[in-house]
C-alpha cells in the first residue's frame, strides 16, 4: 500500500511537470501567432513604403524627348565646336550644327555646374559635355542645357545628368539612321574633320582638331545609329565646308 501511495506520488509529481512544461510552450504559440499578423503589417507597411520612395522618385525623375532628334553625324560633329567657347566659330558651322551656337556654351554650362554642386574642374567638366553634345545631339542637347542651367541643386544636376545618360541609351537602342557601317562613318568623320580644319586655318585649326579627335569615337558611334546614306554621299563629295551646308537638307 505505501508503495503504491508512493507511485501515485511519483506519478502526480511528473504529471505536474509536464503541465507546468506545457503551460509555457503554449504561452509561447498563442504568442507567435499573434506576432504574425504584426510581422506582416510591418512586411506591408515596409512594402507600401518602398513603392512610395519609387514614385517620389519617378515624379521628381527628368526626362529628355528623344523623338526631337533631327540630326546625323555631319550636325553633331559641327554642334561640338558650335558649343565650345575656343573652337573656330562660323556661319557655315552654325547651319550645319542646326544653329547649335544659340545654346549655353561648354564653358557656361560647366561653371554653373561646378557653382552648384560647390566642386569640380572645368577641362574635365567641357570634355564630358563635349560628348553629351554628340551623344545626343543638339536637339536633345538643348533639352539637357535648359535642364542644367534651371538646376539650383546638385540633387537637380544629378536628375539632369540622368535624363541624359537615358537619352543616350534610348538613341542607341531606337536609332532612326540607314544603318551605316564603320568604314563608312569613320570617312565620313575624317572628311568632316579635314575640311573644318581647312576652314579654321586662320583661327586656331589645332583645336578644331584636339576637340574633333576628343569626339572621334562617339561621332563615329552616332553615325552608324543615325546617319543616312544621303547624307554620307553628300559630305564625302564636298570640297569645303560651305559644301558640307549643302547637305542639310539629306542630314535630316
Amino acid at each position: 500500500m505505501k508503495r503504491l501511495s508512493l507511485s501515485l506520488l511519483a506519478c502526480s509529481f511528473t504529471l505536474a511537470l509536464a503541465c507546468d512544461k506545457a503551460e509555457p510552450a503554449a504561452e509561447k504559440a498563442d504568442k507567435a501567432t499573434k506576432e504574425e499578423p504584426k510581422a506582416d503589417e510591418a512586411k506591408a507597411d515596409g512594402d507600401a513604403a518602398k513603392a512610395d520612395e519609387a514614385k517620389a522618385a519617378e515624379a521628381e525623375a527628368k526626362h529628355l524627348d528623344v523623338s526631337a532628334d533631327k540630326s546625323g553625324a555631319l550636325a553633331r560633329a559641327a554642334a561640338v565646336l558650335e558649343t565650345n567657347d575656343n573652337a573656330h566659330h562660323s556661319d557655315v558651322l552654325a547651319d550645319i550644327s542646326h544653329h547649335a551656337e544659340k545654346l549655353a556654351s561648354d564653358e557656361t554650362v560647366c561653371k554653373h555646374i561646378i557653382e552648384v554642386r560647390g566642386s569640380g574642374e572645368l577641362d574635365a567638366c567641357v570634355k564630358e559635355q563635349e560628348h553629351h553634345v554628340v551623344l545626343l545631339g543638339p536637339e536633345i542637347y538643348a533639352q539637357a542645357v535648359e535642364c542644367l542651367m534651371d538646376a539650383s541643386t546638385a540633387e537637380q544636376i544629378d536628375l539632369c545628368v540622368a535624363a541624359e545618360k537615358e537619352a543616350e541609351l534610348l538613341l542607341h537602342e531606337k536609332p532612326h539612321g540607314d544603318g551605316l557601317d564603320e568604314k563608312t562613318c569613320t570617312e565620313l568623320f575624317d572628311q568632316f574633320e579635314k575640311l573644318a580644319i581647312e576652314d579654321a586655318k586662320d583661327d586656331h585649326p589645332e583645336v578644331v582638331k584636339e576637340i574633333l579627335e576628343e569626339v572621334r569615337a562617339d561621332v563615329v558611334e552616332t553615325c552608324m545609329d543615325q546617319g543616312t546614306k544621303a547624307e554620307v554621299e553628300c559630305g564625302m563629295k564636298a570640297t569645303t565646308l560651305a559644301e558640307v551646308k549643302e547637305c542639310a537638307p539629306k542630314m535630316m
